[in-house]
């Protein structure tokens, strides 16, 4: 009861505040979940992709913030770049509130030497969020002296204006990969559209969201020979939505088919938020991920961080020799060298 309570009382504490606004879902595998990073990630690869991501912050809380993505790309020639499809389904308070968005993108190629590419990406969203207050207790129906916190059936506070709120939404990004190095940048919600759910309350905008990428894929060789034994991927992601920032860094190793990753994760405010470790594998076709979010600021007495799982499936084209190198040898125009994770 005292959780639920806790749930509730920080959702109703993100509806009335004006100083507080909402943020993006946040996933701990970034380049898992490529075109939600950045929409100039569609079509990055060789081949057409299908992702799927799950994601269940705070476990402890009863499904505190549970979230789905799924995600389409591939590389089209006729219009010299990649298009992307992303899905996401996000809940909140066990349902209380539910953010679904559906994403179409498109990110043009352009290749302005052998070693060095150019992408610009564009994304147009359909999200739609709801609010489910059947379970809500507000603060007029408990008193922290009474055994089990309720005593109020009833509450003066008045209905949902919008329980239902649809709204569009716009992004951009770009991306330079020159040679093994690569960087990016995202604007997310340009148009910073409003999410309020009650008709009295002040404009309630979901704030435009600023991301930096950028990273190297450095092979290490053994006794000198040209044949990698295995490779290190350092990286960093910043990433700022109004006040808030947050800069993640670390890296990846990977030895044949299996990657493990470490990341810190820093709010910038003279404190650790989390160390995420992560082990992947990934095969000709498929690959698939695990990582954990081991909270280490002053919030690790009161949630246990966030499990997180990724699965993606290449579709590979079948061998019909000079055809198919043909096609590989277009498709390369629009790959970005990157971490799979």
């Amino acid at each position: 009861m005292r959780k639920e309570l806790k749930i509730i009382g920080f959702i109703l504490l993100l509806m009335n505040s004006t100083n507080l606004f909402a943020q993006d879902v946040e996933f701990s595998q970034f380049y898992a979940n490529k075109i939600y990073l950045n929409p100039a990630f569609a079509g990055s690869d060789y081949d057409p992709r299908v992702s799927l991501g799950y994601r269940n912050q705070w476990p402890e809380l009863n499904s505190a913030y549970i979230s789905y993505s799924v995600a389409y790309d591939q590389y089209v020639d006729g219009l010299g770049g990649g298009l992307g499809l992303h899905i996401m389904q996000d809940e909140q308070g066990g349902g209380s509130i539910s953010t679904t968005m559906v994403s179409g993108m498109y990110a043009y190629s352009l290749r302005v030497s052998r070693s060095l590419l150019i992408k610009t990406g564009f994304q147009v969203s359909f999200i739609e969020r709801k609010l489910d207050d059947t379970n809500f207790t507000y603060p007029d129906q408990t008193d922290e002296f009474y055994i089990n916190g309720l005593i109020n059936p009833f509450t003066g506070e008045g209905e949902i204006d919008y329980p239902n709120r649809n709204y569009i939404d716009f992004s951009t990004g770009i991306l330079a990969s020159y040679k093994n190095w690569f960087i990016g940048f995202a604007a997310h919600h340009i148009s910073e559209p409003d999410q309020s759910f009650k008709a009295e309350s002040s404009y309630s905008k979901l704030p435009r969201k600023y991301t930096l990428h950028c990273g190297v894929n450095v092979p290490v060789f053994r006794n000198g020979l040209h044949r990698s034994a295995f490779s290190l991927a350092p990286n960093f992601l910043y990433q700022q939505q109004s006040s808030n920032k947050q800069l993640n860094y670390g890296l990846y190793l990977s030895k044949g088919s299996i990657i493990y990753g470490m990341w810190y994760r820093d709010n910038l405010e003279l404190e650790y938020d989390a160390i995420i470790l992560q082990l992947g594998v990934i095969r000709d076709w498929w690959q698939v991920s695990y990582s954990y979010d081991k909270t280490i600021s002053k919030l690790i007495h009161t949630n246990t961080g966030a499990h997180e799982i990724s699965f993606l499936m290449r579709f590979k084209y079948s061998n019909n020799g000079i055809m198919e190198k043909r096609i590989r040898k277009r498709r390369k125009n629009g790959r970005i060298s990157c971490p799979k994770f």
